[in-house]
């Protein structure tokens, strides 16, 4: 069977998959699906052959196919990384006893952009396993690639933090990806966030994205000034974290203001538990206009970072935390 990427939704019955195509991130997106799936299924092995070791594949097939009843089921990945697609998986594919093991699951990951229509590998694949076409998507197909990966975000800031991924990284998925990890990891629920993910969104300078936003809700506005310029000598062209981490600060805040029940709103904006009584503690004094006027003050940073407003960014952002340190003191 044949599908693009986007019509792919799941492994289902199929434990043989060629996915080709000239976008690496969505192949290792399904690999990764159908992995976990087999896994799943119990396929507890896995080999994974690159193009230059293709001459083992037959090998490991043919020992797998005659092995005992008791034998572990196993996984073969074999990647294809240039030039035209190898005879030898070609040979491997014409073969009816690799589609009769149940012991072998087998994901292929080609470079080619098209594969034949004909030809006996191909209809042997394409009958008893699925192929997946992963291209470079049109622009419409990448909106709604990245809406699905911003899916654990809050409806309310989907148009807001997709918009701006999307301007930022057209038709650059890898980057995409890289922020919608970042985003992930601040708006996952903190149980099941590992220290290993937390260490992963740092600065080049070493300071990472969640100590950024507890300096901020701690109300420590002074260090927050000196962490903002350290980073703007150290690490200018590294904002996108900075600026992703002060607007869900003030989104949340916002979202808290403007409830009935500003604790209920917090947690539903995906602010970790433990850190409830900070951000209720940061808008105790404030006004909901406040953080209406520093939500459009984000909007004006985010559209100079994307370079359509001629402003210094880091300029910019500092004002922004002067700002929030003068909505967060009590009004007289």
């Amino acid at each position: 069977m044949r599908v693009n990427y986007l019509n792919y939704s799941g492994v289902k019955k199929y434990r043989h998959f060629l996915l080709h195509g000239n976008e690496l991130i969505l192949k290792q997106n399904i690999a990764d699906t159908i992995l976990e799936s087999l896994k799943a299924d119990g396929f507890n092995e896995k080999i994974l052959l690159n193009q230059d070791q293709l001459d083992q594949a037959e090998e490991i097939i043919m020992r797998n196919i005659s092995g005992s009843l008791f034998q572990e089921k196993l996984i073969l990945h074999l990647r294809h990384s240039a030039g035209k697609f190898p005879d030898k998986i070609k040979a491997m594919l014409e073969n009816h006893y690799l589609y009769e093991s149940e012991h072998i699951g087998l994901i292929i990951e080609s470079s080619s952009e098209k594969i034949p229509a004909s030809g006996q590998w191909i209809k042997n694949i394409d009958d008893r396993g699925l192929i997946v076409d992963c291209k470079k998507l049109k622009t419409v197909e990448e909106k709604i690639w990245l809406k699905r990966q911003l899916e654990f975000l809050p409806k309310n800031l989907l148009p807001k933090f997709g918009g701006s991924i999307f301007q930022n990284n057209e038709g650059n998925l890898l980057g995409q990806m890289n922020e919608v990890r970042l985003l992930k990891l601040l708006f996952t629920n903190e149980e099941s966030i590992e220290e290993s993910d937390r260490a992963n969104i740092i600065f080049h300078s070493g300071l990472s994205a969640f100590e950024l936003e507890d300096v901020i809700i701690d109300q420590d506005f002074k260090k927050a000034l000196r962490t903002i310029g350290f980073l703007r000598e150290h690490d200018r062209q590294n904002s996108a974290p900075l600026i992703w981490v002060i607007a869900k600060v003030i989104n949340s805040c916002l979202e808290s203001l403007q409830s009935a029940s500003p604790k209920a709103a917090l947690i539903k904006s995906g602010v970790w538990s433990s850190k409830i009584s900070q951000y209720l503690n940061l808008i105790q004094h404030a006004a909901s206009e406040d953080f209406e006027r520093l939500s459009e003050e984000m909007l004006r940073l985010d559209l100079a970072n994307k370079g359509m407003v001629n402003v210094d960014i880091w300029e910019q952002i500092e004002r922004i935390i002067l700002q929030l340190r003068d909505a967060a003191q009590p009004h007289h």
